[in-house]
């Protein structure tokens, strides 16, 4: 086994390498590199569960970017806004952004919302508000933009929290709910007796998930809490090379809905 010593040297080396490539690029900060960093080790180290579902969601190979960490799911979302002209929408709007991410939310505040409110149940600084997406403290039609980026899938009562969104966004509001979903699975798989760490990784493909939805289920979901569904496919917009390039899922498509 390896002494820290030597792992963070190994570490160091391998950034430095890393560094010297081109082949990929991070959307966000512009930088160039050879290799994005996996998620927790990459697919090779998912379950063989996970492997079989077909998951529309996160590159757990093509992750994270070693200057700015934004990872796949925030640098596809700067990609679709850019491609959709969506960053106009936030400018003297009302936003509600949950779990918001590192680098898309200063993205937001540059273009000058009128009210721009940071959610999170577990909140990780002051600028975040405490805010169970199940109970939003908010009025009827507040918001016209909302944005939540891989959080349904957190939350047990999920059919409450999009009745939430609805209830706060305003006629022709945008809402943004990117989530995981299989596309071999017709109904939403869940199950009360599956609890704790392992268990959850193992069926679930991460510790604080609560299920894993299903195409059919997730969309009529949609539908019943009344949005429009406005879904934007990434091949329309991305091509082979441009999503190997910036290192964005590439079955997963925009859940853009409207009110």
């Amino acid at each position: 086994m390896l002494k820290r010593p030597l792992v963070a040297a190994v570490k160091q080396v391998f950034r430095a390498v890393n560094r010297l490539g081109w082949q990929r690029q991070c959307y966000v900060c512009r930088k160039t590199f050879a290799s994005f960093s996996r998620y927790r080790g990459g697919s090779r180290r998912q379950p063989d569960f996970q492997e079989k579902l077909d998951y529309a969601g996160s590159d757990v190979d093509h992750f994270g970017c070693m200057y700015c960490g934004a990872h796949d799911r925030e640098r596809h979302l700067f990609m679709f806004f850019d491609a959709l002209g969506l960053w106009e929408r936030m400018t003297s709007a009302h936003v509600l952004h949950f779990a918001p991410e590192k680098n898309l939310s200063p993205k937001i505040i540059s273009h000058s919302p009128a009210l721009y409110v940071k959610a999170d149940f577990y909140p990780t600084d002051d600028s975040v508000r405490k805010i169970d997406a199940t109970d939003i403290p908010f009025a009827d039609e507040a918001f016209d933009v909302l944005v939540a980026n891989h959080v349904l899938e957190h939350i047990p009562d999920y059919r409450k929290a999009l009745s939430e969104f609805y209830r706060v966004l305003k006629p022709n509001g945008l809402a943004i709910l990117q989530t995981p979903y299989s596309r071999l699975l017709k109904k939403n798989f869940e199950d009360d007796g599956i609890t704790g760490d392992a268990a959850r990784l193992f069926f679930y493909g991460q510790e604080d998930h609560v299920r894993v939805f299903g195409e059919e289920d997730f969309f009529r979901a949609l539908e019943d809490a009344g949005f429009k569904l406005r879904i934007q496919r990434h091949d329309a917009y991305f091509d082979a090379a441009t999503t190997a390039r910036y290192g964005i899922p590439a079955r997963e498509d925009l859940v853009m809905l409207e009110k």
